[in-house]
């Protein structure tokens, strides 16, 4: 059997030659059911997210099961490259194609060497959800996809972003996507950073460099296109400042932002196939779970023990994206002014007013569009029966606790994901 010539292989690391380590690695991602990408070698075309079915040390073959067919008319022999993570690591190994075996089943070689490749030329600098740093990417196909989510960590050459919410821009619906809906190369032409540290906004160009899951989350990571210089001064500046508050933290002893670096997690086994959206398997539970932390939750409520009540509450229940305001005049003058902005779902304290407020509701109305398109609810007192607001478009929940979930079923209709 013919073996992918490792004289002429290039890489950015010493390979890795052991044939009983490189055995034991390939493996290691069977075992794990981890989902990698291979490509034809030379080419600049998409590549292809596979996972290892199974193994023949015998005839040293691995069966790669992919998630959309490989060319008919491939000729055997044809030279591909694995890119996956080991190890928090991540390589590229050559390997061979040796023929199709099943339905999306494809026999290839095991690798004769591995090489690391990460290009980690920029130092990384980690964000907090806390700091409210956020992702927005845009691809361009059609129909294209919006990708939204906090900012993880940032450099000079991309960023990783945790994927909290995918919507189709031509209908603005939501879907649930796997991991093979980010394939390494995948355009973003409209890559936008809101609420750097002395940057309100900042866009440019990207392409998808990796995607990997983590404890039920996907991280992905996105290398900036050119940048202009007036672009380069702009996050260089973000980045020295950072830099700055990790030097005065380490002075004073106190603890720096740990960078959280992107690991290959054990990916969950394939659903049985059911309603499909257009980005991947729609599964129930994953898309409550990714409902509830892509919805902003604006809360109008005096600060104090019960509104602290109400954030634990909310938090134990997924709602992530929390925002607070002291009074509902305050919240609804924070509200976004675009009629084409994403609503926050808006949750006010009725207890604290002698009538619910539709007048207020009213006036926002007059602004900016129909109040209706606003996903609003009063809170009603502890302990006591829901007040009508004598209107059908401002419902009533139960005072928010913690152990109890029925107040969410309101809350879930209202932001979309029932």
């Amino acid at each position: 059997m013919a073996q992918p010539k490792a004289a002429r292989w290039s890489g950015r690391g010493v390979p890795l030659e052991d044939p009983t380590q490189i055995w034991l690695t390939m493996l290691d991602l069977h075992r794990q059911e981890s989902e990698f990408q291979i490509k034809v070698e030379g080419t600049h075309t998409l590549p292809y997210t596979a996972r290892v079915a199974s193994l023949d040390r015998e005839k040293g073959l691995l069966f790669f099961k992919l998630f959309r067919p490989l060319p008919h008319e491939l000729a055997r022999e044809a030279p591909f490259v694995m890119l996956f993570t080991a190890e928090e690591q991540r390589f590229e190994a050559p390997t061979l194609y040796q023929g199709r075996e099943g339905h999306l089943l494809y026999r290839f070689t095991v690798p004769p060497l591995l090489v690391p490749s990460d290009r980690r030329r920029h130092k990384r600098y980690p964000f907090r959800p806390r700091e409210k740093a956020y992702v927005v990417a845009q691809d361009g196909r059609v129909p294209g996809h919006g990708l939204y989510g906090p900012l993880v960590n940032l450099c000079l050459g991309g960023l990783a972003f945790r994927v909290d919410r995918v919507m189709r821009l031509d209908d603005h619906m939501r879907v649930t996507p796997g991991l093979s809906f980010f394939e390494r190369g995948k355009d973003f032409p409209a890559l936008g950073i809101r609420d750097l540290p002395g940057l309100p906004t900042f866009h440019c160009r990207g392409v998808l460099a990796y995607a990997t899951e983590r404890d039920g989350e996907i991280i992905v990571g996105v290398q900036f296109g050119a940048l202009k210089e007036a672009e380069l001064k702009e996050l260089q500046g973000v980045l020295n400042l950072r830099d700055l508050k990790q030097r005065a933290a380490l002075s004073f002893g106190t603890e720096a932002p740990r960078e959280v670096a992107p690991r290959e997690a054990v990916p969950r086994k394939p659903e049985l196939a059911g309603r499909m959206s257009p980005a991947g398997a729609l599964n129930p539970d994953a898309l409550l779970r990714l409902g509830r932390r892509s919805t902003r939750v604006l809360l109008a409520m005096a600060a104090g023990p019960d509104r602290e009540g109400i954030c634990a509450a909310l938090g134990e229940a997924g709602y992530l994206l929390l925002e607070c305001a002291d009074s509902l005049d305050q919240a609804l003058a924070d509200l976004p002014t675009d009629r084409h902005a994403v609503m926050p779902l808006l949750l006010f304290d009725a207890s604290s007013m002698a009538a619910p407020p539709l007048a207020a509701l009213r006036a926002h109305r007059q602004s900016v569009g129909d109040w209706l398109d606003l996903p609003v609810a009063m809170i009603s007192p502890r302990g006591q029966a829901l007040p009508s607001s004598g209107d059908p478009g401002l419902p009533s929940i139960s005072w928010p606790e913690t152990g109890d979930s029925q107040w969410t079923v309101t809350l879930d209709d209202l932001a979309g994901i029932l």
